[in-house]
């Protein structure tokens, strides 16, 4: 084969893939110009780990302390006639589906690379009340999405929160540890479009804000091993303010051209959520 047709058929090919891979020309190039001259010197290029920081908890939903009050007093005072005092000092119990809660979270990332970046997904876990009796972690995984995908809801695709298919440890202590459903999912409506910027651009940087309802029956479970102290308050005609210790950390999962599957952790932060 002439040295002109040798060229020619390893150049085309590079052209196709120069076109078509995520980091363009300048990932390629190394590999061309050794096909092309076998005793060159390849240079890879240099690719740095993605930067990611998060924000407190934000609580965004509750309900008031009043309402908790009454739908906890008859499960934790005990007796008739405290059971009486209950209905008669802060009412019937309301529906259950009234006291949701639901919290918010900001995460930013930032991609010090000349290339793009895929986010493959972001890992979440929260502690209410850490370092106290009443402690619990609920943990979820949230996968992001192509700009073009119209069904995108966050769920977990397979092998979510993984790389290469293998859980990484971290992952592992989060999902063993947590209460099933503490964190329920996504609030799909609002966020949506957040969970499609999965590429950063090259030297840019994205903030997901992303929004989750906590699982109803999981949460007033934890919130009840608070519950008699400030129901108390509210028998003996005071106005207590109930405040929760919360801690959140995690990872995000990134595919990083030439450094492969990596996750940046986050975390952990604490905050305190004031409910009145």
């Amino acid at each position: 084969m002439s040295s002109n047709r040798r060229l020619t058929s390893l150049i085309v090919p590079f052209a196709l893939l120069c076109g078509s891979a995520l980091g363009g020309c300048e990932l390629l190039a190394p590999v061309a110009i050794a096909a092309l001259d076998p005793d060159a010197s390849i240079t890879a290029p240099e690719m740095l780990v993605p930067e990611v920081e998060a924000s407190d908890l934000i609580l965004r939903k509750r309900p008031p302390l009043t309402k908790l009050a009454a739908y906890y007093c008859p499960k934790v005072v005990s007796g008739t006639v405290g059971t009486i005092g209950c209905t008669v000092g802060l009412g019937s119990p309301p529906p259950k589906d009234t006291l949701r809660f639901d919290f918010g979270m900001a995460v930013s990332i930032k991609n010090p690379n000349d290339v793009p970046v895929p986010a493959l997904d972001v890992l979440v876990a929260v502690t209410l009340f850490p370092g106290v009796k009443a402690e619990e972690l609920g943990a979820m995984c949230v996968s992001l999405c192509g700009a073009d995908d119209l069904k995108c809801d966050g769920k977990p695709r397979p092998g979510a929160c993984t790389i290469d298919g293998t859980r990484v440890k971290s992952v592992d202590d989060f999902l063993e540890k947590r209460l099933p459903n503490l964190i329920e999912g996504l609030i799909t409506g609002e966020v949506q479009e957040e969970l499609k910027k999965s590429t950063i651009a090259a030297g840019g940087d994205v903030k997901l804000d992303l929004r989750f309802t906590m699982g109803v029956d999981q949460a007033l479970t934890v919130f009840q091993r608070t519950a008699l102290d400030w129901v108390d308050q509210f028998l003996d005609g005071k106005d207590p303010v109930l405040k929760v210790p919360v801690s959140a950390q995690g990872s995000v999962f990134f595919d990083v051209p030439v450094l492969g599957q990596l996750k940046v952790d986050y975390g952990p932060l604490s905050t305190e959520w004031v409910i009145e």
